[in-house]
């Protein structure tokens, strides 16, 4: 009997987690990641600014110690400046936008109990010349609006800032993002599955 009461508790206990609300911010900006999870209001992993808080513990002077450490520390970093060299700024995005939008018609079905608080996209697009830089620029638009569409079509998103804007002068691009989005244990983990089975095929796709 009492063996049978330990594994009706545990059994209750893991039910009761698989459904308790998490909450996931994700933010990419100037090349730093951060990730933030919350369980029930508690906080349960957080990545911050990782090549910031190594660069304060390296002597300033070496300068190489540094950039070979950002790039040992940044991932996405290094995603995207490997797409960037294959197949240009533009191309980078749509390749980035092509693999979420891949990863949300998989749990489209799974999407109505996900409650996105806030998406904001910041893109500035700069090619070498003015008829460069409006061929990206529809590159860049046609490839992130469908998916943000796509996205409050299936969810719904409360808050939604959207900024993609051509640079004629500096020649330097930009891409940063951020999520807030909210959902129970047990949806979060079906989707992780689901994000990296996506993820191996882009990963090989893009040869990382």
């Amino acid at each position: 009997m009492v063996p049978l009461i330990i594994i009706l508790s545990v059994a209750a206990v893991i039910f009761i987690i698989l459904f308790l609300p998490v909450a996931l911010s994700l933010s990419f900006r100037d090349g730093d990641f951060s990730a933030k999870i919350k369980i029930a209001g508690i906080k349960v992993y957080e990545l911050k600014d990782e090549e910031k808080k190594d660069e304060k513990s390296i002597d300033k002077t070496d300068d190489k110690s540094v950039t070979d450490k950002k790039a040992e520390n940044s991932g996405l970093k290094k995603i995207f400046e490997h797409l960037k060299k294959r197949y240009g700024f533009a191309g980078a995005v749509r390749e980035i936008f092509s693999f979420a939008g891949q990863v949300l018609k998989k749990i489209k079905k799974r999407l109505k109990y996900f409650f996105i608080k806030k998406v904001c996209v910041d893109i500035i697009v700069a090619g070498e010349n003015a008829a460069q830089t409006a061929i990206e620029y529809g590159t860049v638009c046609g490839s992130v609006y469908p998916v943000l569409a796509f996205l409050e079509s299936a969810a719904g998103i409360s808050f939604k800032k959207i900024n993609i804007s051509s640079d004629f002068n500096s020649g330097n691009s930009d891409f940063a993002f951020s999520l807030d989005a909210g959902a129970r244990v047990i949806f979060l983990i079906m989707t992780l599955f689901d994000i990296f089975s996506v993820y191996n095929k882009f990963k090989m796709r893009n040869e990382l």
